[in-house]
This record gives C-alpha cells, sequence and structure tokens, in this order.
C-alpha cells in the first residue's frame, strides 16, 4: 500500500512539474563558461525528508551543470527548500514545498513550489523515490534561475 501510494506520489509529481516564481531579478547578460555553483539546504520536511529531498536536488541540478558548493564558499548559491505538511480531507495531507534561489549576495532570484495531495503518514519515515521525484520535477526549472 505504501508502495503503491509514494509511486503514485512520484509518477503525479511529473505530471503536475513544478511552478515557477519569478521575483522580478533580472539575470546579468553576460554567460560564464564556469558551471554555477549552489549549496541546498531543506528544513521541515517529516522523516528522512530533509536529507532525501537535499541529497536528491543536489544530484539532479548536478546532472543539469550545477555543481555543488558548500555553505561558506564564495560565488555559491542557495537553494533553499522549506516543506510544509498540512491535513487534508479524506485521510490526507498536502505536502508543499517552495524552493527559494539566492544569490551568493543574498538577493532572492526567484522560486519553485510544488504541491502534492498524499496518504496521511505516507512520508514520515521514509521518502525515497518520492524524493527523487520532487528533485527531478524542480531541478530544471531552479537551474534556469541560475546564471550559466
Amino acid at each position: 500500500m505504501i508502495r503503491g501510494t509514494l509511486f503514485a506520489f512520484c509518477c503525479s509529481l511529473l505530471l503536475l512539474g513544478p511552478m515557477p516564481v519569478a521575483f522580478g531579478v533580472e539575470k546579468d547578460a553576460t554567460k560564464s563558461d564556469e558551471a554555477p555553483l549552489a549549496y541546498v539546504a531543506v528544513a521541515g520536511a517529516p522523516g528522512d525528508g530533509e536529507q532525501a529531498l537535499t541529497a536528491a536536488l543536489a544530484k539532479r541540478l548536478s546532472a543539469v551543470g550545477v555543481k555543488p558548493g558548500r555553505a561558506q564558499a564564495t560565488n555559491v548559491y542557495s537553494v533553499e527548500g522549506i516543506v510544509r505538511v498540512t491535513a487534508a480531507n479524506g485521510g490526507r495531507q498536502s505536502v508543499r514545498i517552495d524552493w527559494t534561489v539566492f544569490a551568493p549576495d543574498g538577493n532572492t532570484l526567484g522560486g519553485v513550489s510544488q504541491t502534492k495531495l498524499v496518504r496521511k503518514g505516507a512520508l514520515d519515515r521514509k521518502w525515497g523515490a518520492a524524493a527523487d521525484a520532487a528533485a527531478r520535477a524542480a531541478a530544471n526549472e531552479i537551474a534556469k534561475l541560475l546564471p550559466h
């Protein structure tokens, strides 16, 4: 039952995809040959969600040309994920992930939001494939907010 719910969650995230949110910051017109560096951090997820989402998004960003960076390093962009789980009707929960991208100077570049209904408690322990599906759905939109 849990596998079926997680599989359905993963598949539906792929179908729904992320909802990009731009904050009016224009990208620099100059292109860089170097791949941008990004530090990913997630807060508020139940179970192993913080670690699973962080690892999954870092892997997916790397696949689209964004290298992992350290939080304290210079010229590193920050991708912060905030997870909110709220009760919904019919024994379900609403899971919302808001990814916000910050420039090295702290300015907000934009964000991506995802929302999905899941069976209550489905993500209380292991996120597994759900973390990868969420990261896969968000990575390209997040990468578009970074200079290339």
